[in-house]
């Protein structure tokens, strides 16, 4: 040790150890005081959002079983005093403020609540704000802090993926009948009137029939308690809820697919798409039931006639079972069910088909009574008229009809017109008094137009040839198909198309022939091997054995669906006079083909109504209705059968 210094006494050491453990005991309290004052804070946080989810759904349940606003404030009041009771720091709140308090600056505005309740005829918004008292921090001048909590509860659909029928062995009524009615289901009824009315065909009591009638009791799991407030009992999922026509439909609908206004126009929502396999979308429909109903998209209030979007596909009977399933875990008799109402027919998407007459020949001027003939087909769900008219080729500036050489605005006379059309061939239709004046001898193309109104606006056009005078040298243009499907958009579809002589194989047209596509082009389509002008596009010469070429087809971004292209060809033949010459070829590309809806059945929904369930048994489901059929879904008359949930603030 060098001279002059000594060792530090422990004493001195003792103190600086002491002096050490004090500060750190101080930060270890401080730490302890922040520990409990945050759980005291987060204990009273849970708490009161526990209380305000509690009295919100209170608040809806109350608005949802028909409750007043003052009635549904009042169900929210009562469930806050009865969770107050348990405040967990020993600080029980206040009962929110009368009067809604709001953030400064947004009096008024729903988001913006900080303390009260408010009730609208679709929701309920609860917040509260309750001081609680710091422990340690008082050690630091800090008292109490305000902790609070927000929820809001409303209506979400809850449509089950049920259609029930609104009528049985329609139209009615039966002559003769009369009051009260028998549930017999072999007559004529409508499920949705009253059980006393239900054979009369008409029902002005548009009241909710959940409760008895004067002077009646009325049992909600023995409907035949009160017969005249309610519907006759009837099955409502599987054997016996088949229509009279779709025996193989009984009750089970795709609520995620509408529109099925034509082969191609479906909508889908959720998740399901064009592809989803039947038994992947059957799981998922059947799904709505455990979930508390339908979520959305809601659907728009039903229209008379029904719109598109009124349309739904069905689910074929064999598949029911699964959503009888759901059914039985979830609802008991007396329970209530928010379901869709059909006619009581199962729709299929109506359909008709044009077949083009062949070559129409005209002199160059002259009238011809009969010019020729075509048929109109339909499939067996067409049931109205088609009305034809005759359309110019407008991208052929040299068109007879875009000239007026073909005379008038509707240069054939169709007969009849407008034509029913018929199962298999079809009905034949007459080309009649076309004339021409002055028109330059060639080969032209024109469409005939054929438009239903009913059941749906429906329009079709085909292309028919149009030859004018003497033309010797032709070409025929055909495909390999006259449609292909593109598996996944963005996948490329080819077509083999061939140019031929014609009328004889050995008759050489004698020149090329230019390709193209008409335009537009469908949205999103990618690149195609043929451009939109025929004006220095391919070209291909036509012989007698028929020469090739390849049209390619790129889906790009197209979306699911059928999409139309024409093929448009137009050359100068080597007549001793050249004529001019054009076909077109209309081809069809199916992007995605459909593999959900597995059919064209649907059936057109015509409003909404809340059932009580009277039996649940494992091959079928009975229920009756309680209010009548109303158009919009969220009108406050199916509350009943609305499910109530949580929303986000």
């Amino acid at each position: 040790m060098p001279p002059g210094m000594f060792p530090p006494r422990r004493g001195a050491q003792a103190g600086q150890t002491l002096v050490l453990v004090a500060l750190w005991l101080a930060v270890l309290l401080g730490f302890a005081a922040i520990a409990v004052d945050t759980s005291r804070f987060l204990a009273e946080r849970r708490f009161l959002q526990n209380a305000a989810d509690a009295a919100a759904l209170a608040g809806a349940n109350k608005l949802v079983a028909g409750g007043t606003v003052p009635e549904a404030e009042a169900a929210a009041r009562a469930v806050l005093t009865e969770n107050f009771g348990r405040e967990p720091t020993g600080n029980p709140p206040s009962q929110p403020s009368a009067i809604p308090i709001y953030t400064a600056g947004h009096a008024g505005e729903p988001a913006y609540l900080e303390e009260g309740i408010l009730v609208t005829s679709g929701e309920v918004r609860v917040a509260l704000r309750n001081p609680v008292n710091y422990t340690f921090g008082r050690i630091a001048g800090l008292l109490t802090a305000d902790v609070g909590a927000r929820a809001r509860a409303g209506f979400t659909g809850g449509l089950m993926p049920i259609a029930v029928r609104r009528f049985v062995n329609a139209p009615g009524p039966e002559a003769g009948a009369t009051a009260p009615c028998p549930n017999d289901q072999t007559r004529f009824l409508d499920f949705f009137a009253t059980q006393d009315t239900a054979c009369l065909g008409s029902d002005t009591d548009a009241s909710p029939r959940a409760t008895p009638g004067p002077g009646a009791s009325f049992d909600p799991v023995d409907p035949a308690s009160d017969p005249d407030v309610h519907g006759p009992v009837v099955t409502i999922l599987g054997q016996g809820a088949q229509p009279s026509n779709g025996a193989d439909f009984r009750g089970f609908i795709a609520l995620d697919i509408r529109n099925f206004s034509t082969s191609t126009s479906q909508v889908y929502y959720n998740g399901i798409t064009s592809g989803t396999p039947p038994n992947i979308l059957k799981n998922f429909e059947a799904a709505w039931v455990t979930k508390g109903g339908y979520p959305g998209p809601a659907f728009p209030p039903a229209t008379t006639p029904p719109a598109a979007d009124d349309q739904v596909g069905i689910i074929a009977g064999n598949s029911t079972g699964i959503v009888i399933d759901e059914v039985v875990k979830r609802f008991v008799p007396g329970d209530e069910v928010l379901v869709a109402v059909y006619p009581g027919q199962v729709m299929a998407i109506p359909d008709f088909a044009i077949t083009p007459p062949g070559t129409v020949a005209l002199p160059s001027s002259g009238t011809v009574a009969d010019a020729g003939s075509f048929k109109v087909s339909r499939n067996q769900a067409f049931s109205g008229q088609v009305t034809l008219s005759t359309l110019a080729d407008t991208l052929d500036p040299a068109n007879p009809m875009v000239l007026g050489t073909l005379v008038g605005a509707q240069p054939f006379t169709y007969d009849p017109n407008p034509v029913t059309p018929s199962l298999g061939g079809g009905a034949s239709v007459d080309m009649e008094n076309a004339t021409t004046s002055g028109a330059t001898p060639g080969i032209y193309a024109l469409w005939v137009q054929g438009q239903a109104g009913s059941p749906y606006l429906t329009t079709k056009w085909e292309p028919f040839t149009l030859k004018v005078g003497t033309v010797t040298r032709d070409f025929t243009l055909t495909a390999d198909a006259s449609s292909n499907d593109a598996l996944s958009v963005g996948d490329t579809v080819t077509f083999n198309l061939t140019l031929t002589n014609a009328p004889s194989k050995n008759t050489n047209f004698g020149n090329p022939v230019n390709l193209c596509l008409d335009p537009p082009l469908p949205a999103g389509v990618g690149a195609t091997s043929l451009p939109t002008s025929c004006t220095g596009s391919p070209t291909v010469t036509p012989s007698r054995n028929g020469s090739s070429y390849t049209l390619s087809i790129n889906t790009g971004t197209m979306a699911p669906g059928a999409y139309r292209f024409i093929v448009r060809a137009t050359g100068t033949n080597a007549d001793s006079t050249p004529s001019k010459v054009t076909h077109l070829l209309p081809l069809t590309v199916n992007v995605a083909p459909s593999g959900a809806s597995g059919s064209d059945q649907y059936i057109d929904i015509v409003g909404f109504a809340v059932m009580r369930i009277a039996t649940v048994d494992p091959n079928f489901v009975e229920a009756y209705a309680i209010t009548p059929v109303v158009a919009d879904m969220n009108d406050p008359s199916l509350r009943r059968g609305q499910t109530v949930r949580l929303l986000p603030w």
